[in-house]
């Protein structure tokens, strides 16, 4: 592969130059994001994927004494996200499954579960509305069912970190759904469900 950073350029890579940065991610972002989808089989995350495995590539920028060593660390650490991504996915579905059997054996929990359009929508809302790190912790947590130690290494922040993230998260639903009873209902479950 040709090289597109000469030694100077690295230099400045490592004391964090926006304009070498610049050059590595336009250089590897679009390859990555391929690397990643074909991972994935999903074009979304492949995009989230490849700009978290940046981000972490400029925290770390003066690790990095060669255009190799930021080749290898960029797809390294893509697969391996992307293998946590797809080990999140499988515990999801297999999750889902389970809740599906349980509801299917039991008229009154199925009824129970059939919350208006609505109040999903009310939900989302909520969600939506929170700060973008906790937000995105939330989802995390809840929607892909990642341990708090499993965020803490994607994000490259540390478990007390998540830990915070989720509890201002629940504050914030818990304020946002004050007025909706079936949506505190809900929070509640979450809440006890996301440890």
């Amino acid at each position: 592969m040709i090289a597109i950073l000469k030694d100077d350029m690295i230099q400045d890579f490592q004391q964090g130059s926006e304009k070498a940065f610049q050059m590595v991610f336009d250089h590897y972002y679009r390859r990555l994001v391929g690397f990643v989808s074909k991972l994935t089989d999903n074009e979304q995350e492949a995009q989230d994927i490849s700009l978290r495995t940046f981000q972490t590539l400029f925290k770390r920028c003066q690790l990095f004494n060669s255009e190799n060593n930021i080749r290898a660390f960029l797809y390294v650490s893509a697969r391996n996200n992307s293998l946590n991504y797809l080990k999140a996915k499988k515990r999801l579905d297999r999750k889902k499954k389970t809740l599906f059997e349980k509801l299917s054996n039991d008229t009154r929990v199925c009824y129970a579960y059939s919350i208006t359009e609505d109040v999903v929508e009310i939900i989302q809302a909520a969600i939506e509305a929170l700060p973008p790190e906790s937000k995105r912790v939330f989802k995390m947590l809840y929607y892909e069912d990642l341990k708090p130690s499993e965020i803490a290494e994607i994000l490259q922040i540390s478990v007390n970190t998540v830990y915070n993230h989720k509890s201002l998260a629940i504050k914030k639903l818990r304020l946002l759904l004050a007025e909706n009873s079936v949506a505190l209902a809900w929070l509640v479950q979450v809440a006890i469900f996301c440890r």
